[in-house]
């Protein structure tokens, strides 16, 4: 009897797994780890105002950069805007935040007024402010069989930025930030 009983709690084990294993049918789990840095730039100069933004963005698969220019005065306006991507190490960023740099790097940007596509070269030096916050979210659905869950948290510095485009420096900066995050993403089908 008590072999009996063995066997069949073995039995019973091995069919519960067989089961959870053929009842979840897909999972997905994605980490992120990065840092990123932000500067904006006003200037108004008589009746002409120009903004300039940039952005970097630094992950496990390479270094995201973005940056525009807008000039508006009474009786016009223009916007240049690129993006680019790189693998090379362009961006160095402290842990702790107190600094971060773009080397300089050609970035191609597309005039929206004329049409034309021009090369800018972009660099910049950023120095952690003040004290840094950390925040934190969490979420998840489920439909049905489907579920979603998703968890970053983050720490953010402001910052100051020197930076020059095609030589000319950019002057002082009106915002400027430093941050580094973590981001989980899972998906799960049973």
């Amino acid at each position: 009897m008590r072999k009996l009983c063995t066997a069949l709690l073995t039995l019973v084990v091995l069919i519960s797994t067989t089961t959870s294993v053929e009842a979840l049918e897909s999972k997905t789990i994605e980490r992120h780890n990065g840092a990123s840095a932000y500067a904006e730039w006003y200037e108004i100069n008589n009746n002409a105002t120009t903004y300039t933004y940039l952005s970097v963005t630094e992950t496990n698969d390479g270094t995201d950069i973005y940056v525009s220019t807008y000039k508006y005065g009474p009786d016009y306006w223009f916007e240049k805007s690129g993006y680019m991507f790189t693998e090379n190490d362009v961006f160095s960023i402290d842990k702790k935040l107190n600094s971060a740099s773009l080397s300089e790097i050609n970035i191609d940007v597309n005039n929206w007024y004329t049409g034309e596509t021009e090369t800018m070269a972009v660099k910049a030096t950023w120095t952690g402010m003040g004290d840094i916050s950390k925040g934190s979210s969490s979420y998840s659905s489920q439909n049905g069989d489907y579920v979603w869950k998703s968890s970053d948290s983050s720490t953010y510095r402001g910052a100051s930025v020197t930076g020059s485009i095609n030589g000319m420096d950019l002057g002082a900066s009106s915002y400027a930030s430093l941050s580094n995050f973590k981001s989980t993403y899972m998906s799960m089908e049973k």
